[in-house]
């Protein structure tokens, strides 16, 4: 009996130890890398943000390693940089709301202009936004505005009003809905549509905006952030939830999709460079972001993966003709457009998400 005992217990241990290995490993990963030779860089980063041509092409150039990290949500990198307080990484690319949380946590660190070969070139309206007024620790990178693509072949009578209300209200919405997966963007949308802006919400407004999601989902196909355009294409969805970065290349490939931005105002997101607090080779994060934002590698970029540069010179976005109605969009001022913002705790973010995903 003892000896099964003993046995239970060891079979205990040694699950937990690999448990904590796990989480170890998940939280601290990078720390096995950092110190392999100065002259590397670890960089934590979405899918798609850098074509692994490039960095070796950097790495032939510059003899400096980068190993490179993925997240799927701005809350997986906020947890490992508070759980790490950003040990382990030098560059990290935080979408907006995401870079005001972690300078409100101290940790990122300022960053010096004079040594960007490129900030005079970014464009001024990618700039002195409200989650880092003066970008003293962010360099915006990427932009996208979100949208509504649409099947004109579902559509018999023509092309439907561009408006929330085809994804919201159940006199218009269509089955079969491919929706947005990131809870707090998500939220945000729905606060647009039911108040006309992204504000904190009172208990009641809570209850509001989880019954209208979930009264949404009832129509919904699919929950994706990166795979509108497969829904789309597939035939499973004859209306998606997507932005226009990664619709643009579907869209010159197939006349009978369309990008429509709703007419009671949409979202502009970013996606932004920044450099942790703890980084020590701020130098060799220079050399890289100076070589990312090179004209050449920034129009590759456009061209092989689906990403917007924020450079001004990038004149080649507005040669798509696809997008040069999100630019007109983009530079109007009586258009209503916002950023994702933070306004809401994560309890009660969490509880509107957990009613909708338990439902």
């Amino acid at each position: 009996m003892v000896s099964g005992m003993l046995k239970k217990i060891s079979i205990r241990a040694v699950i937990v130890a690999v448990w904590v290995t796990l989480i170890f490993s998940f939280l601290y990963s990078p720390l096995a890398t950092r110190y392999v030779t100065q002259e590397s860089l670890n960089v934590f980063m979405w899918p798609g943000v850098v074509d692994p041509k490039l960095i070796h092409e950097f790495e032939q150039k510059t003899g400096i390693k980068v190993n490179v990290n993925y997240y799927s949500a701005n809350e997986e990198l906020i947890v490992k940089l508070l759980a790490t307080k950003g040990a382990g990484y030098d560059l990290v690319v935080p979408s907006d709301y995401a870079v005001k949380i972690l300078i409100e946590n101290d940790l990122l660190q300022k960053i010096d202009k004079s040594k960007l070969d490129f900030y005079d070139k970014i464009h001024p309206r990618f700039l002195g936004l409200y989650f880092d007024p003066e970008n003293d620790y962010s360099i915006p990178n990427e932009w996208y505005i979100l949208g509504l693509g649409i099947n004109k072949a579902f559509f018999k009578d023509g092309l439907p009003r561009a408006s929330w209300k085809l994804v919201f209200d159940p006199a218009y919405m269509p089955k079969h809905l491919g929706l947005m997966n990131d809870c707090r963007d998500l939220i945000n949308v729905a606060m647009k549509y039911k108040y006309g802006t992204v504000r904190k919400l009172n208990e009641a407004e809570i209850e509001e905006i989880k019954c209208l999601l979930c009264e949404q989902k009832k129509n919904a196909e699919a929950y994706t952030d990166f795979r509108g355009d497969f829904f789309l294409e597939s035939g499973n969805c004859p209306v998606v939830m997507v932005s226009n970065s990664y619709i643009w290349k579907t869209l010159r490939k197939n006349p009978d999709f369309e990008f429509l931005i709703p007419e009671e105002g949409t979202f502009l997101s970013l996606e932004n460079y920044a450099i942790p607090k703890t980084s020590k080779k701020t130098d060799q994060v220079y050399q890289l972001l100076n070589f990312l934002f090179d004209p050449v590698v920034q129009e590759h970029s456009f061209e092989e993966y689906v990403w917007l540069s924020t450079r001004k010179d990038a004149t080649y976005i507005s040669d798509i003709d696809v997008l040069k109605k999100s630019i007109e969009v983009l530079n109007d001022p009586n258009y209503p457009i916002e950023l994702f913002r933070s306004e809401l705790t994560d309890e009660q973010v969490n509880e509107i998400w957990l009613a909708l995903k338990s439902q």
